[in-house]
């Protein structure tokens, strides 16, 4: 679903997203006001606004993924700060959707009828979507890095690594992006070893 969401359609080279943030879903999900807006999608018609409705349509199963993930890891810690986190990572998804659905809003009006309101909605939801979804990783990583297994510590630490990376972004919007890097890694690692040790 990683691969599908950051696939085709591709956004113009008219997307330029404000304060280095490299992607322009993220920077509209962290845009400050309708210029960061204009800046990441243009006016209506463009065609950056179809490839962020066709994204956000996709990022509604991706929600569904991440959340059975989180609910996935707790039953395998067993634990209640496994179910702490599991917690966050749905109310992460719950926020998440609040964002998609304002997202759609403003894809769906042109600039002029676009309030500072209606950025305001996308920005207080992603803030508080991400701030759970690094509270979750954190909680996750900390989980893994006390396993013994080497591979389950590699996982803890790259989860850790995202974590911190996305508080730091939840300050400078640019290193939200870079939190996903660790965060994959560590997906990755987990997929490996779970077929590994199963």
């Amino acid at each position: 679903m990683i691969v599908i969401l950051n696939g085709k359609p591709d956004f113009s080279n008219a997307s330029r997203p404000a304060r280095g943030i490299a992607n322009p879903v993220v920077a509209l999900q962290l845009a400050r006001n309708v210029d960061e807006v204009d800046d990441v999608i243009g006016n209506a018609p463009s065609p950056d606004r179809e490839a962020m409705r066709f994204k956000q349509h996709l990022d509604f199963g991706f929600i569904a993924l991440y959340v059975s993930l989180y609910a996935a890891l707790a039953v395998m810690f067993g634990s209640r700060l496994a179910v702490l986190a599991a917690i966050c990572g749905a109310a992460a998804g719950a926020f998440d959707v609040l964002e998609n659905f304002a997202i759609l809003r403003v894809v769906n009006v042109p600039l002029r009828e676009t309030t500072q309101g209606m950025v305001d909605a996308i920005r207080n939801a992603s803030l508080a979507k991400w701030t759970l979804a690094f509270i979750a990783t954190a909680i996750f990583g900390w989980l893994f890095l006390n396993r013994e297994r080497r591979i389950m510590r590699v996982i803890g630490a790259l989860n850790l690594a995202a974590a911190a990376l996305g508080f730091y972004g939840l300050y400078d919007n640019a290193f939200v992006v870079w939190a996903n890097l660790p965060l994959l890694a560590g997906l990755i690692a987990m997929v490996g070893g779970f077929f590994r040790f199963r």
